[in-house]
């Protein structure tokens, strides 16, 4: 049995931006490359569409991929089912792409999500918190959807679920939530991989953008995130990885491997120290990178160029007085330019910054403070003369500390 393991395609991103069709763009050919392979089905990990409420004009291509993507590809047999403590044995054929809902799907659930409409609409077979086996030539296999919850509560909702390994099959667990093994500095209710059940075979992820593969701390199963098929936040890692889809291979093991898209556009990630520099040179410095950039770009779709600005900034400048309204639009034709500027600080702040961060980590006292700030106004390095001023001070004397001066 062969399966195409699809990460989050969130549909209708940025769709009144420039970049509106990348994510229908990058989908299609993800559908592409896994109908080429000849899979048996298609595994989508959540996140379908970017928003809970996805326009007509989102959601009516999304229909015909799936319309297509049906006519390639045969149904697939489901012979059970397993809800909570409901268990069916049944014989239906259901339509080959299975999905979760993620969190940009999520509705209560006294609404209708949109990842349910396609399921009424008979495109995609949707598990909530389910479990099921499908069935082709004589192979079957359990496939465990757990569609996302909020992420603190994750860890006791998926205990509580329980899903238990179905003997005499492979089970995989497709799963839509946030993991600290990913996300490090998170809140500790945040899971972990240990969290997942560790009997099964392989554990596929949803949310995280980006390509990884790891292995079950305890039972070494596999754990894969396709990562989505579409940039949504210019992060540096997905500069790095590709993107693409898995396609798995159901045997006595499961193998898999990872086939790249083609077609995304290109995400430049860059970071400039720009310390005691003025806007004016700041402003150089970028179109510089920029130009650069673009000279070996040779991609058809224009690139995303994202650059962060870090570093203190020349004395009296801050970060708002960098603007880059005139060099977005000299590229615009060229590239979709984006400048961080959250990690500049003015000289004046980054003092004040520098002065609180010494009190926190070498606990500095006010008093120590205060015999600095005087020694450097009176230019006096002398430790005893300063604090026989200081002292002098604190109680007043005045007259006292003009005479030790």
């Amino acid at each position: 049995m062969k399966i195409a393991v699809i990460g989050d395609t969130h549909f209708g991103f940025d769709h009144y931006g420039r970049r509106q069709e990348d994510a229908l763009r990058n989908a299609k050919e993800a559908f592409e490359i896994a109908i080429s392979e000849k899979v048996d089905f298609i595994i989508q990990t959540g996140d379908v569409f970017d928003e809970r409420l996805p326009k007509p004009e989102v959601i009516s291509p999304v229909i015909q991929l799936l319309k297509n993507v049906n006519s390639k590809i045969k149904d697939i047999n489901l012979v059970r089912r397993i809800s909570g403590s409901n268990e069916e044995m049944i014989t239906q054929s259901i339509p080959p792409v299975l999905m979760i809902y993620g969190d940009h799907d999520r509705r209560p659930k006294e609404y209708v999500n949109p990842v349910q409409i396609l399921h009424n609409a008979e495109l995609i077979y949707y598990m909530e918190k389910e479990s099921i086996v499908l069935e082709k030539d004589n192979q079957r296999i359990a496939i465990h959807g757990f569609s996302n919850v909020p992420h603190q509560y994750a860890r006791e909702i998926l205990k509580k679920h329980n899903p238990k390994k179905i003997p005499n099959m492979k089970n995989i667990l497709i799963i839509h939530q946030s993991f600290q093994e990913l996300l490090p500095n998170q809140p500790p209710e945040i899971m972990n991989y240990s969290d997942l059940p560790e009997k099964f075979d392989m554990h596929v992820l949803g949310h995280i953008h980006w390509k990884q593969e790891d292995k079950h701390p305890i039972s070494k199963s596999p754990i894969l995130l396709p990562g989505s098929t579409v940039q949504t936040q210019m992060k540096k890692i997905e500069s790095k990885i590709s993107k693409g889809i898995y396609i798995l291979d159901i045997g006595e093991e499961i193998k898999y491997k990872f086939l790249e898209l083609k077609k995304p556009r290109k995400l430049y990630h860059e970071t400039i120290e720009i310390n005691g520099k003025k806007p004016s040179e700041i402003g150089t410095i970028l179109q510089e990178k920029i130009k650069n950039l673009l000279e070996y770009h040779n991609h058809e779709l224009i690139p995303m160029i994202r650059i962060i600005l870090k570093g203190v900034l020349h004395d009296g400048f801050i970060p708002s007085d960098i603007s880059i309204r005139a060099l977005t639009k000299k590229y615009a034709n060229r590239a979709i330019i984006n400048v961080g500027k959250n990690k500049l600080v003015s000289k004046k702040l980054n003092e004040k910054s520098k002065l609180i961060h010494d009190l926190k980590t070498k606990k500095i006292s006010i008093e120590d403070l205060g015999l600095k700030i005087l020694g450097e106004k009176l230019n006096i390095k002398k430790t005893d003369k300063l604090e026989s001023i200081f002292s002098a001070l604190k109680v007043g004397d005045l007259g006292k500390a003009e005479e030790i001066l």
